[in-house]
């Protein structure tokens, strides 16, 4: 692994070990509130029945979630799989290159019957302005 990507992992690393540390302390004042304002809370009202609950939606929208990057994570593999050839070149590739064939040059090959008449009929000059 290069040095760069160990720095990129350390970093990745650093920033979750801040997010569990922040989230500690939100989840238990949170906690505590809820606790608290429950007690106002009569229980949820009529017109509220055909929505879904809170826990319903966040379920819903990590199911969402998990699809989507499983999907963008296929896709970028993809990419990377169609940029082969480059990355190959670059050095960028964990394949190896192919080795070149030397090939000779093709040679184009035009109609010869409309190369022939364009060659014999001469070219009209434009009268000057």
């Amino acid at each position: 692994m290069s040095t760069m990507m160990t720095r990129v992992e350390k970093f990745q690393d650093d920033y979750m070990e801040l997010m569990k540390r922040i989230e500690e302390p939100v989840v238990k004042y949170t906690g505590e509130i809820a606790t608290r304002l429950a007690k106002y809370v009569t229980g949820r009202p009529e017109f509220m029945a055909s929505l879904p609950t809170l826990p319903e939606m966040v379920e819903n929208g990590l199911t969402f979630r998990k699809r989507m990057v499983d999907h963008q994570a296929t896709f970028a593999r993809k990419m990377v799989r169609a940029m082969e050839p480059v990355l190959v070149k670059t050095g960028s590739s964990e394949v190896k290159p192919a080795p070149v064939a030397k090939v000779a040059p093709a040679t184009v090959t035009r109609m010869p019957g409309r190369s022939a008449k364009r060659a014999a009929k001469p070219v009209a000059k434009r009268p000057a302005a």
